[in-house]
């Protein structure tokens, strides 16, 4: 199945798909099994549908979704709502890792997230987020504890299929890449000119809102806090 061919977008939904190469890396970093092959796709359909048929970690995973237009076909397919901040109590606690792209980027939306990652997690579980880089100590600070103190921005930056999306985003890892992993390498779909913001590390949530103050989001012109307004009024949008 080409998921991004067969499967477009639902505005509706906030869906945005990765683009191919991004799919690729992130399929491929879950099929070394250095993650582990038990993974828990939250919000993530693309990369789950993305894994081969025949593939040992797919056998094992399931994806969570709240559009349910694959309920039907896909037995691994949970209905998921991340306001429940948590995964369903008969999965709860039995996943290597997880892979989220939530549909907001807003705190108290990766506040759930964050609550239902800790839930899906076996103890010592890995995590890979894709969130704008701004969110760094927001979400160190949600995920708390061992995962909080394990985060970093890997050099991969994840691409979007449409560019549609007015910011960049980076890849949170809550562990130390492979040398040889494509998430340790640069993706050449993002322009050179994120590479030091993205190797920047964000220490607490009062140098990143400083940072936020300072700087502009990619290419927009745009601060953090307007990005956040955006985004809280596209919810909105959503939800009527």
């Amino acid at each position: 199945m080409d998921f991004l061919a067969c499967t477009p977008e639902v505005a509706a939904l906030n869906q945005y798909w990765y683009s191919p190469a991004t799919i690729a890396a992130l399929v491929a970093e879950l099929e070394s099994g250095r993650v582990g092959r038990r993974v828990a796709f939250l919000s993530t359909p693309s990369v789950y549908f993305s894994l081969p048929e025949a593939s040992a970690t797919r056998a094992a995973s399931y994806v969570f979704d709240l559009d349910d237009q694959w309920a039907a076909t896909t037995p691994a397919f949970r209905k998921f709502d991340f306001n429940a901040g948590r995964v369903d109590a008969d999965l709860a606690g039995t996943f290597d890792a997880v892979v989220v792209d939530p549909p907001f980027i807003t705190r108290d939306v990766w506040a759930k997230y964050a609550a239902c990652v800790r839930s899906a997690l076996r103890p010592g579980g890995r995590a890979l987020l894709t969130t704008v880089g701004e969110n760094e100590a927001m979400l160190r600070r949600a995920l708390g504890g061992d995962l909080g103190a394990a985060l970093r921005k890997a050099p991969f930056m994840p691409a979007m299929q449409s560019g549609a999306l007015p910011y960049q985003y980076s890849l949170f890892l809550t562990y130390a890449p492979h040398a040889d992993s494509p998430l340790a390498a640069w993706n050449d779909e993002v322009p050179d000119d994120f590479r030091e913001a993205n190797a920047r590390r964000m220490p607490d949530e009062a140098a990143a809102a400083a940072a936020a103050a300072e700087a502009p989001v990619g290419g927009k012109a745009l601060s953090f806090e307007a990005l956040l307004e955006r985004e809280l009024a596209r919810e909105a949008a959503v939800a009527t």
